[in-house]
């Protein structure tokens, strides 16, 4: 592997595992977009089923962000396990990943179910007269059904990351594609109520959401039975046990992860308070333009994966020195696709927002929105390639800490005295956005630039 990258193989293994991940990335945006379109297009010229959408979504994404966190350590451990030449070791990491996701995913859909109503409840209260009953129904059926079916998706996202470390970028792919078709087959169905199934409206698109990775369990699960992939199994001198020598690890490196992504979301949860406390335009708005400004985390993400299975199977190897390069190497290449598109925010916000079926004022303010976020996309990205670099090595401290920095730091106390106390609304927030990236891009940056990260054993 050494030999390869250092002929000039780099740029190629970057872009090999980059680029999947991306796709598939854009895939899971485009169901996003899709939701949204279809949403709309169910109740044309209201803000009723966007709002819906923007009120319940930043709750799942943060439940998913949170507790598939097991992903992290995963990727870490199996990349380095790989770099050893230790394939039995992997395998374990594997089965003992799968076996914390489910554990995970359970625990979370217990939870929820219990404080379900409770937390509608107190939704309710916070947002007002900012959303109708019809907003706060629709809101409640999607959050639902997403906690029903939670731990399919702590165990695709588990799945996806243990390949990803080996090196295998095609495969979590081809389970992406497959469970966003079924993602978008499911909400047209439950949306629209065809085939003479029930039309179920928003709470349609959290049922059809909750079902849609199974189908990406069960080919990614038979890649690993069965040997399809290349470079990882399932079994390998072993069966679906629990192993500690490799937990122990990947635990490690999990739980600052935890505690980075429970810091974030719970900021970001307040900081989106400060959307629901205006007005169902702004949440509708703010619907929009994050439908669109998703595309900015595609090449972010893909690019994170890529210095993460990189970085790992380098420092499981013992090479350092190339481990470091590989770190901006991955950085300059991810700038050159976001560069584009921050372009493209900037200048055509007005045409992309018009793909969505709202009133003309709530498609203003979103394309507002859409030309702010543009000033974000190049420092989202050295965010989230520098931190798949730590990751990859197993150093999770320092992106816990910088994530507190700017979250609570910054974003937060920032965006609500710009949307509330000097009146600027939900474009308000997106400045404190803008600023928050900046201050993360830049710390993870000088992280990475200090190298001792290089040095941390799994």
């Amino acid at each position: 592997m050494n030999r390869s990258f250092q002929a000039g193989g780099l740029d190629r293994e970057i872009f090999r595992l980059a680029i999947p991940a991306a796709i598939q990335l854009l895939l899971h945006t485009l169901q996003f977009v899709v939701d949204t379109k279809m949403i709309s297009a169910s109740q044309p010229g209201e803000n009723g089923g966007l709002a819906a959408l923007a009120l319940v979504s930043p709750i799942c994404w943060s439940l998913t962000t949170i507790f598939t966190v097991t992903s992290v350590g995963a990727t870490a451990v199996v990349a380095r396990r790989i770099g050893e030449g230790r394939r039995q070791g992997a395998a374990a990491a594997t089965r003992t990943a799968i076996l914390l996701a489910l554990l995970l995913g359970t625990v979370v859909t217990m939870v929820g179910v219990i404080a379900f109503r409770p937390l509608i409840d107190w939704l309710a209260v916070r947002v007002g007269e900012g959303a109708s009953a019809d907003v706060i129904a629709g809101a409640g059926g999607y959050l639902w059904w997403f906690l029903v079916f939670f731990p399919l998706r702590a165990v695709a996202v588990t799945l996806e990351a243990v390949l990803r470390g080996a090196g295998e970028s095609a495969w979590p792919f081809w389970g992406g594609v497959l469970a966003n078709i079924a993602n978008i087959i499911g909400n047209a169905l439950l949306i629209f109520g065809l085939l003479g199934l029930p039309r179920m409206g928003v709470e349609g698109v959290g049922l059809a959401t909750g079902l849609a990775p199974l189908v990406e369990i069960v080919l990614l699960l038979a890649v690993l039975a069965l040997g399809w992939s290349r470079r990882l199994k399932l079994w390998d001198r072993g069966g679906l046990i629990f192993d500690r020598e490799q937990a122990t690890p990947m635990i490690r490196v999990s739980l600052p992860v935890l505690a980075g992504a429970v810091i974030f979301h719970s900021g970001f949860f307040y900081y989106q308070l400060a959307i629901f406390e205006l007005d169902e335009m702004a949440m509708a708005a703010h619907r929009v333009a994050i439908a669109l400004q998703s595309a900015a985390f595609l090449p972010a993400h893909g690019f994170a994966v890529a210095a993460a299975s990189i970085a790992g199977r380098l420092l499981g190897a013992g090479d350092r020195s190339l481990a470091l390069r590989s770190a901006y190497r991955t950085f300059w290449l991810g700038l050159r696709f976001v560069a584009f598109i921050s372009l493209l925010f900037f200048f055509a916000a007005e045409p992309l927002v018009r793909i969505f079926d709202a009133p003309p004022e709530t498609l203003a303010l979103a394309a507002l929105c859409v030309r702010i976020g543009a000033f974000e996309v190049p420092f989202l990205l050295a965010t989230e390639s520098f931190t798949g670099t730590l990751r990859g090595a197993g150093s999770t401290m320092a992106p816990m800490v910088i994530t507190a920095i700017g979250t609570w730091g910054l974003r937060v106390p920032l965006a609500w005295y710009l949307a509330h106390d000097i009146g600027l609304g939900v474009s308000g927030v997106w400045y404190a956005t803008v600023a928050d990236w900046v201050l993360r891009g830049a710390l993870c940056w000088w992280v990475v630039r200090r190298g001792r990260w290089v040095e941390k054993q799994l």
